[in-house]
């Protein structure tokens, strides 16, 4: 099933009766033992995503963002025939929508100063370019007083906000087993990074607030925790203590793909598992606290995979986070951190 068009079609309106309630665990600390100076991480030179973010420049407020067809072509979202024939003569495809980029950011802002409160806990927003709108995902047995109350709200925005059903609420993703291990945690790998000649696993913040020392399964010391931040965002950083050989395998930049685009994911639970890059700029609500400017895929992940990459060919996106609770059915999301940001953050460049 194309998930593109599917979400252009398919964003049925909810009702106050389709809302769950889910508790508030409060916020998890972020924590950094040692923070090096920041540095810039250069992302790779896509070109789609550079033709993109030249159009958008040129364009100003006359675009609604872009993201890649089932073709392969870039589409660009403009606002009147004037910017369509400027699109058109970049070698793009222009796309004329009703809301332009200034509406889609303002109605985005105005939710996210609502992040993390009672009503929002469970549900993620986020720009989508394919259906133009702001599309709040809401679990389909949601029926808290909290979430109705939301809901009202975020609907007096403006017909710019849409609502979708989810199968169930996103949570961490975190569970017991195998890959890098601390006490009873496992999770995943995102990236491996280097700094000032020492090497750095990269995985989810949420694992990393978990324990300081981490391990492989059969118990070889990987190293220690560097940097922990989580919620606001969900990264953290563990230097390596130099007994495990650490590899980023096919990886040989980090980027930002296009909307659209096909990607992978691999994480200790699941393994690797495909699926199409949704958006940029979600806020999500998890309970245990909320978390911004995060990626939304439809790929698979399970508790276990977080801090699992997120990859599109040898391009690194990001690191895996959290999803939709159960199996991975009709309308699973799956949200991850970006990882250059995660890069920058703690001054490290992709080994």
């Amino acid at each position: 099933m194309n998930r593109a068009s599917h979400l252009i079609k398919v964003l049925p309106l909810i009702s106050a009766a389709a809302l769950i309630t889910l508790p508030l665990f409060g916020s998890v600390p972020v924590s950094a033992e040692t923070r090096p100076p920041a540095a810039t991480v250069r992302l790779a030179h896509l070109p789609l995503a550079r033709l993109a973010d030249q159009l958008s420049g040129r364009l100003g407020p006359q675009h609604a963002g872009s993201f890649v067809d089932g073709n392969g072509d870039l589409v660009v979202n403009v606002t009147n025939a004037a910017a369509a024939h400027k699109v058109r003569a970049a070698g793009a495809k222009p796309r004329v929508v009703e809301h332009g980029i200034t509406p889609l950011t303002d109605a985005k802002k105005e939710l996210d100063r609502l992040a993390g409160s009672p009503g929002t806990i469970g549900l993620s927003w986020g720009i989508d370019v394919m259906s133009n709108t702001v599309v709040v995902s809401v679990p389909e047995n949601d029926t808290n007083d909290a979430t109705d109350a939301f809901v009202k709200r975020a609907r007096a925005i403006g017909p710019v906000v849409r609502f979708k059903r989810v199968p169930a609420a996103p949570r961490l993703q975190l569970g017991p087993g195998d890959a890098i291990l601390t006490g009873s945690s496992r999770c995943s790998v995102a990236a491996i990074g280097v700094g000032g000649g020492t090497e750095y696993v990269v995985t989810a913040g949420h694992c990393t607030n978990n324990g300081a020392e981490w391990r492989t399964r059969d118990g070889q010391l990987v190293g220690t925790r560097q940097a922990s931040s989580f919620p606001g965002n969900d990264y953290g950083t563990i230097r390596s203590a130099g007994q495990v050989p650490l590899d980023n395998a096919q990886l040989t930049q980090v980027g930002r793909p296009p909307a659209g685009t096909q990607i992978q994911k691999k994480g200790s639970t699941t393994g690797t598992t495909s699926g199409r890059l949704v958006g940029y700029g979600r806020t999500v609500n998890y309970r245990e606290g909320a978390v911004t400017d995060m990626i939304e895929t439809t790929a698979c992940t399970q508790p276990g995979d977080s801090g699992g990459s997120l990859q599109s060919g040898t391009t690194a996106v990001g690191i895996v986070s959290g999803g939709t609770t159960g199996s991975c059915r009709a309308n699973y999301q799956s949200f991850f951190q970006p990882l250059d940001e995660a890069l920058q953050s703690q001054g490290l460049t992709l080994k």
